[in-house]
């Protein structure tokens, strides 16, 4: 039992240095120019070996993506469940999503290449994304409702309009005709938001 654990382990781990090996090509060079070839020799492996783990380009491109909607997961989980009010959550919940959005975006010069290889791969990807971060808004309007700290009429519709206020700070790539968001304007904006649910 001990032994299967341990190999369980241990491709785990080798899965997990794959898709960042991956991860750091895709940046550097855009996923067109990375080969399976370059994949393996950035995580240290033969190229039958790592095609034990991905059969072509395109699962390793959904497995980084996969990785990626995991932290989001984590992150969702952080905001439901950690200390503070409902409020002081859902600010640093919606700022973690702007840091992580900023962080790709502005790292990362083939980060629209990369983003629409996901989509391709996986075309529900940014609903997916949508949905995890509506439901996390939505509990936490439901657990601020329950403390009455928030006092909303319509969750739906205000979550929503939320989202759509927000959306301008999560673009997918960086643009040289509009300036870089701020988080500093973003959090003023949550600030607005959460004043109005809490003298509603």
């Amino acid at each position: 039992m001990a032994r299967t654990t341990f190999s369980d382990s241990t491709k785990d781990q080798k899965r997990a240095e794959i898709i960042l090996a991956a991860r750091k090509l895709f940046k550097r060079f855009g996923v067109k120019k990375t080969t399976m070839r370059d994949i393996a020799s950035e995580a240290g492996l033969a190229v039958g070996t790592l095609y034990l783990y991905f059969k072509s380009r395109d699962e390793v491109v959904l497995a980084c993506a996969e990785a990626f909607e995991q932290v989001h997961l984590e992150a969702a989980k952080l905001a439901l469940e950690s200390s503070g009010s409902p409020a002081e959550r859902l600010k640093m919940y919606i700022l973690g999503r702007f840091r992580a959005s900023a962080e790709t975006r502005t790292s990362d010069s083939h980060v629209a290449e990369i983003a629409r290889a996901v989509i391709r791969v996986r075309p529900t990807r940014l609903e997916d994304e949508s949905k995890i971060m509506q439901h996390t808004i939505l509990e936490l309007f439901a657990q601020g409702s329950k403390d009455g700290s928030f006092r909303i009429a319509d969750p739906n519709r205000d979550m929503m309009i939320f989202l759509y206020s927000i959306a301008w700070f999560f673009p997918i790539e960086k643009s040289e005709f509009l300036p870089e968001p701020e988080e500093s304007v973003l959090a003023k904006l949550i600030d607005w938001f959460i004043e109005k649910w809490s003298a509603a």
